[in-house]
């Protein structure tokens, strides 16, 4: 049976680049998508999805996870079923501060929960409550709708409560994360970890020569079985890896695979040159300290898959260039390179080598369609799925499934 739900995650990091949480979006169908959907049904469906349906587990995994919380759902008796260690509460900034609400809030924090406030401005309501702020434990300031004078006054006022945790959202460039870090900001969100041109530095492990030795090797006309599964072997962790995903995946062999020569014909040399791809990128995440490059890894893994279902869907029996143009689609802001300095470390295709420089291709469009799912653009998901003939309940198909396969691959 498809899941036909769509929960969005963004990452939420700490000063040192880690990934300290993720704010948890509700995005579903059509009828779900608009603006003026109501926050309590979006919320209530949003936990449905992720604790009955997907798994906390799979969405967050160990991270905390940010949900907003309108007032009227936190008066309501659901928190006994959810795990506080797992959930931030954010309380909506159109939420009316009440004597009675702060009582609830009290109680729902003895349980265990912690409290953010959203959009945080300072309002009169916020002045009159000063006791609201002794059970909050983070405060989001939105670094696009806040001047630098507003966040001023909001930081002066917050440093009276230095038990409380200051969150710098809609971090889009280098310059504002400086800013954020500079001024005290302990946690930060915002599409800066998915612009290329403003990440900076990534390590890049020893043995990525070794899988560029192995793809090369898979290129040429004629592969040596053996001599690519002994290449393999040199590298421990790439073996356990190609082993494991290989048994837990949905590859459809018929028994547990032992070895990698066994694994190379049960699999063939093409779903090989693939895997290879994707631990390639996958290691580079993997030796990398930063949540920054971590996260664009994640994004990476979800482009590719979503590029390869949709080419499928639209007649490309197996959607390889497809996949490769999403897999790779943010490799030049993981290795800090241009794509002059990349594309020839890489064997590309001709076509998949344009569409990663920008040029229009056959390939652009699929890519362009897996961006706007995840930054849940609606109008250019319209746009792009009525060229394709695809309904919003097939993008919305494709993007959970895309999704899910990347969250296996981080087990």
């Amino acid at each position: 049976m498809e899941l036909h739900i769509f929960v969005g995650r963004q990452p939420i990091l700490d000063s040192e680049g880690r990934i300290y949480g993720y704010e948890l979006l509700y995005r579903n169908s059509e009828e779900n998508s608009f603006p003026d959907i109501d926050p309590e049904q979006a919320t209530i469906q949003l936990l449905i999805n992720t604790f009955l349906s997907i798994g906390v587990d799979q969405i967050s995994g160990k991270s905390k996870s940010f949900i907003n919380f309108s007032g009227e759902l936190l008066i309501k008796d659901i928190f006994s079923n959810l795990k506080p260690e797992c959930i931030i509460i954010e309380i909506l900034e159109d939420v009316e501060i009440t004597p009675a609400l702060i009582s609830r809030i009290r109680e729902i924090k003895q349980d265990g929960f912690r409290f953010a406030l959203d959009d945080f401005i300072v309002q009169d309501q916020y002045r009159l409550h000063p006791e609201l702020f002794e059970l909050i434990d983070y405060v989001k300031v939105d670094f696009l709708a806040v001047d630098e004078k507003g966040r001023r006054y909001i930081e002066r006022f917050i440093k009276k409560y230095p038990h409380i945790k200051m969150l710098a959202e809609k971090i889009e460039t280098e310059e504002q994360f400086q800013i954020a870090k500079k001024s005290g900001y302990d946690l930060f969100q915002g599409y800066f970890f998915a612009k290329p041109e403003i990440i900076k530095g990534v390590e890049i492990p020893a043995n990525l020569n070794l899988h560029m030795q192995i793809i090369s090797k898979l290129n040429e006309n004629d592969p040596d079985i053996d001599e690519i599964a002994n290449l393999i072997l040199h590298d421990i962790s790439l073996t356990y890896k190609l082993l494991r995903y290989i048994n837990t995946m949905n590859f459809e062999v018929p028994k547990s695979v032992g070895s990698v020569k066994q694994a190379l014909v049960l699999i063939g040399l093409r779903e090989l040159k693939k895997w290879m791809r994707v631990l390639m990128l996958q290691n580079i995440g993997d030796h990398s300290s930063s949540g920054r490059i971590k996260a664009l890894v994640s994004y990476s893994m979800s482009r590719a898959k979503m590029c390869e279902l949709v080419a499928i869907r639209t007649g490309y029996p197996n959607g390889d260039e497809h996949f490769f143009v999403g897999l790779f689609s943010l490799l030049d802001a993981i290795m800090k390179r241009s794509w002059d300095d990349i594309l020839p470390l890489f064997p590309f295709s001709e076509e998949v080598a344009e569409t990663l420089q920008g040029k229009k291709t056959d390939l652009t469009a699929y890519l362009e369609l897996a961006i706007a799912t995840e930054r849940f653009d609606m109008e250019k998901i319209d746009s792009i799925g009525k060229r394709f003939g695809l309904s919003k309940e097939e993008i919305v198909m494709f993007s959970n499934k895309a999704n899910h396969w990347a969250r296996q691959l981080e087990r």
